[in-house]
């Protein structure tokens, strides 16, 4: 029996000598994958999960838990699979390791809709993502130091000497940390948000790892948080990611109304508004049809007049000018124009930034009507005269198309849809330099023109209306461009 006792005790030994050698040499590089992974799906599922404008009131709080759900599980799968392929047996040994991946993936909803929304907290919910996985690794890596008697101290000195392996220690850390936080500053002033919030947030988690402390195992078990703080950090991410969730709710959480909160719910009444059966990726918004300002078209001679249009088939002798006085159009794919609903309102497009109100593209177009067709045929090409106030990185370019506006039918007939013409295609050139080289911004406008010849063969073709597409680079394609088209030249 003293025997036996004895082998058990042994065998008992053994194990938690096993499990804190494993402990020693768990790596921690596991939970940024299962970070990383829970990310992309989130960004995955969110687009197709919400749309600004739609969710209920009573299902905030379910796709809130429902979020966070999807970012732990993921998370911890992922974390889960690493650790048992690189540690078979250490089940036990990986589980706070899985636990403290997945207080980290709380914040991630919260991180993703911010994202998505285009909203300035986006660099909040960064910093307290990634700050919360440097000290949780942190706390994850075991103390395997050893306390050495130190050398006896030498007598002589010397200056300008440094503690051995400072330079790799500190100094260099110290140095990639400043350059961080610089990179930082200039994304944002760039309005590079997104970047700048991952940045912003990997400045913050070298912090929290040189803050923290390493964690000392007991029978093999790291001590990560303790239950209170956990149960701290599941209510605060919880509560930030309902806070995410607000712009996509139909009515405001307020009756009265907040500043932030009364423009959703005006924007949310529209959109219940409009017509069925249109597809997800245009819910939730209404479009803009932007007109100039009233001192502008005091400028501005006319409409085109009746009497000065060459609606004959013959060649101009001199340039003729159309000035521009119609509207600009901002809507979203896969709408061909705004919705009926859509707000009409008067400004500078060189000085309205417009934005998408999620991740899709935001669509620009000038239209431009004319009162009497116009055979293009009278002239050799269209010059287009525009002025780029815009400072954001990333070409612009316009699509010159032109077409005859469809009559109305006569008794007993149909209306015949007229076809559409396609003048060319050309850059701004202002777009293409670099931001420092475009003068002062929207104080300052660069004026430019652009050149669209007429093929021969549209001789004979009428139009009355003149349509601009304005193509933006994907990069900054949820950004209407700060353009103004001033007036089209036909030339002799």
């Amino acid at each position: 029996m003293p025997q036996e006792s004895w082998q058990q005790g042994r065998t008992d030994q053994e194990a938690v000598l096993t499990e804190d050698s494993l402990s020693r040499e768990l790596p921690v590089w596991p939970m940024v994958a299962g970070v990383v992974a829970a990310a992309f799906a989130l960004d995955f599922v969110s687009p197709w999960l919400l749309h600004p404008g739609t969710l209920p009131r009573f299902g905030l709080l379910v796709v809130a838990v429902l979020l966070l759900f999807t970012a732990v599980m993921v998370c911890g799968f992922v974390v889960r699979t690493i650790y048992l392929r690189l540690v078979p047996r250490g089940q036990r040994v990986i589980t706070p390791v899985v636990r403290a991946a997945c207080l980290t993936a709380l914040w991630i909803p919260a991180w993703v809709l911010f994202v998505e929304t285009w909203s300035l907290l986006m660099l909040l919910a960064g910093c307290l993502c990634l700050a919360s996985l440097g000290i949780l690794m942190k706390r994850c890596t075991v103390d395997t130091t050893v306390t050495v008697p130190s050398a006896p101290h030498n007598s002589s000195w010397m200056p300008f000497q440094f503690e051995p392996g400072a330079f790799r220690r500190m100094i260099l850390p110290s140095l990639l940390l400043a350059l961080l936080v610089e990179a930082s500053v200039i994304l944002v002033g760039a309005r590079w948000f997104t970047t700048a919030s991952i940045l912003c947030g990997t400045c913050v988690a070298i912090l929290g790892w040189r803050a923290a402390s390493k964690a000392r195992p007991v029978a093999g078990q790291r001590v990560v948080l303790s239950a209170p703080r956990q149960t701290a950090v599941v209510a605060a991410a919880f509560v930030f990611t309902v806070i995410a969730l607000l712009p996509f709710l139909k009515v405001s959480p307020f009756s009265k109304g907040l500043g932030i909160f009364s423009r959703t719910q005006k924007v949310s009444k529209a959109a219940a508004s409009t017509q069925k059966g249109q597809a997800a990726s245009s819910d939730g918004y209404i479009g803009i049809i932007l007109l100039p300002l009233s001192d502008e078209q005091k400028k501005i001679v006319a409409p085109v007049k009746r009497e000065l249009v060459p609606s004959f088939s013959g060649r101009i002798a001199e340039p003729f000018e159309i000035p521009f006085t119609g509207a600009y159009w901002y809507f979203k794919a896969p709408d061909k124009q705004p919705r009926p609903t859509a707000h009409v309102v008067r400004g500078s497009s060189t000085k309205t930034q417009i934005r998408s109100s999620d991740r899709y593209p935001l669509l620009m177009e000038a239209h431009q009507k004319l009162d009497t067709p116009i055979d293009l045929g009278c002239c050799s090409g269209m010059e287009l005269v525009v002025e780029n106030a815009d400072r954001n990185e990333g070409a612009i370019a316009l699509e010159l198309w032109v077409r005859k506006r469809s009559t109305a039918p006569q008794k007993g007939s149909f209306r015949v849809a007229e076809p559409i013409h396609y003048l060319g295609t050309a850059a701004i050139p202002s777009s293409e330099q670099p931001l420092i080289l475009r003068g002062q911004g929207t104080s300052n406008p660069t004026e430019e023109r652009l050149k669209f010849p007429v093929p021969a063969a549209m001789d004979g073709v009428l139009f009355d209306e003149i349509t601009v597409v304005v193509k933006t680079a994907p990069a900054r394609a949820r950004t209407g461009a700060q353009i103004a088209i001033r007036k089209f030249v036909l030339e002799p």
